[in-house]
């Protein structure tokens, strides 16, 4: 069940994504466009054709009405919020995850948006809840158990009973989409990865170790994990492939590295400045830790070894 969170002044926030590994098999055509831009989180599951999709508010007035008594709604800049919480998971998911993080992913790394219009965010209080609001609400069956970003009308879908982490994963896409909509895939889910399980020092947050890591380090033992030179020039469909999860696991390590070595901001900004050079980011790589992507895979590799989760 989705838990009780308290705030406490001067105290490291700490967000937690309490699932294990997902496995993806091959979405249906119907669900392709949603499913590229879907989170992290997602696990694929053969479904019936969807309905046509609802029309998403972008109103105060228009999300009260969607979604009637028991939803709490509030906006907050370019954000409008509706959940079936109780009140003081409410506030904590407004005012201590929503808020914060939405301030400090800007502050390290994007800009504000320009002209995109609002985002709807839509936060059930467990699985029940989430099914039936997507059905109601959305006109759709759910693409994953946890939630997802509908890049195409700017809304977010958590399902909170899996944690806090999978809505700041998905608020990640929301703000990258508008800010990098060029960034390769390895990056845009590395990042909302990373931050899927993270604490806050600060102003700042960072990325913690969390269940993406025994199948990696599994895999590097294994001698099966990607060159970098390959994930880096991943396409959406390849990302997708059979081996989902493990290129989740690697992408979110390796931005988990660069931002270990304190590269990871000035290595996003300056590729999305100058991203037409070379869009797999290769190059800024390079540039951004001052070696051949070879000596950087041998560093990150040994750094792996010593990176350790216990659930």
């Amino acid at each position: 069940m989705a838990a009780r969170y308290a705030i406490p002044p001067g105290l490291w926030l700490v967000f937690l994504l309490g699932f294990g590994q997902l496995r993806a098999g091959e979405p249906d055509p119907g669900l392709r466009n949603d499913l590229a831009s879907a989170g992290g989180s997602i696990a694929v599951i053969r479904l019936a054709p969807m309905r046509r999709q609802a029309e998403i508010p972008k109103t105060l007035e228009g999300m009260r009405r969607l979604t009637g008594d028991g939803f709490l709604c509030v906006e907050r800049g370019d954000r409008l919020v509706a959940s079936d919480l109780g009140p003081g998971d409410y506030e904590y998911l407004v005012d201590g995850v929503l808020d914060y993080c939405v301030t400090a992913l800007r502050q390290a790394f994007f800009d504000s948006p320009a002209g995109g219009g609002k985002v709807s965010i839509f936060v059930f209080r467990d699985h029940a809840s989430y099914v039936d609001g997507l059905r109601r609400f959305i006109g759709m069956e759910p693409i994953s158990p946890y939630g997802h970003y509908g890049h195409s009308q700017r809304y977010i879908v958590v399902n909170y009973e899996t944690g806090p982490g999978t809505l700041v994963h998905e608020l990640t896409h929301s703000l990258m989409s508008e800010d990098f909509p060029a960034a390769p895939i390895w990056l845009a889910e590395g990042m909302a990865s990373l931050y899927e399980q993270c604490r806050a020092e600060g102003d700042v947050l960072r990325g913690d170790d969390n269940w993406r890591l025994p199948e990696l380090k599994a895999a590097l033992e294994a001698g099966r994990m990607v060159p970098l030179a390959k994930l880096l020039a991943m396409s959406p469909a390849d990302f997708r492939s059979g081996r989902e999860s493990l290129n989740y696991a690697e992408s979110r390590y390796f931005c988990k590295f660069l931002e270990e070595l304190g590269r990871l901001p000035g290595l996003y900004k300056n590729f999305r400045q100058r991203s037409e050079a070379d869009p797999t980011g290769r190059k800024f790589v390079e540039a951004a830790v001052g070696k051949p992507l070879e000596a950087i895979e041998a560093d990150w590799r040994r750094w792996l070894q010593f990176q350790y989760w216990k659930e």
